[in-house]
């Protein structure tokens, strides 16, 4: 099996991008590892995942609600 790097998939537009003092710095290890379409995909993904998230707990804070008005 071949590494990315004997396969020549890294990308060297995101190894060019300045770092800033408040950037994340897992993002930036990402971006040294893939290329700007993994890099938009992933993006896409994490913002699914927290909109998920978001109506997740938006649910759990309803069923909460709920619990607590049947109690009173």
């Amino acid at each position: 099996m071949k590494s990315n790097a004997s396969n020549g998939q890294f990308s060297n537009t995101a190894v060019c991008e300045p770092q800033t003092g408040a950037s994340n710095p897992s993002l930036e290890k990402l971006k040294l590892l893939y290329g700007a379409d993994q890099q938009e995909k992933l993006q896409d993904l994490q913002a699914e995942a927290d909109s998920l998230l978001k109506q997740l707990q938006a649910l759990k804070q309803q069923r909460t609600d709920q619990a607590v008005v049947t109690i009173s």
